[in-house]
């Protein structure tokens, strides 16, 4: 088997000091994750991609259960944040 590389830096990464995603196994150096960040709710570590998927979900679900309650100003504001993080995935 090759060597395991970081999903976040690209770096190899020995088996001994890899942390997995909890939900697809990437291996990532402890050092390269912010758990708060890539921690779900029980705590179990995801990579970003995983992490990403699980916040669009969770934001998926909101919109499509409340959106009709957000208005004016707020409605852009949300709209606006949507388009920044757009704009982030096409760099």
């Amino acid at each position: 088997m090759g060597s395991l590389k970081c999903v976040i830096c690209g770096k190899p990464v020995g088996e001994a000091e890899a942390v997995r995603c909890s939900i697809c196994g990437a291996p990532m150096h402890k050092s390269c994750i912010d758990e708060e960040v890539l921690s779900d709710a029980e705590g179990n570590i995801l990579c970003p991609r995983c992490a990403a998927i699980a916040a669009l979900d969770w934001l998926d679900n909101i919109l499509s259960l409340y959106a009709h309650s957000i208005k004016g100003n707020d409605r852009e504001e949300v709209i606006g944040r949507l388009k920044t993080l757009v704009d982030l995935l096409k760099q």
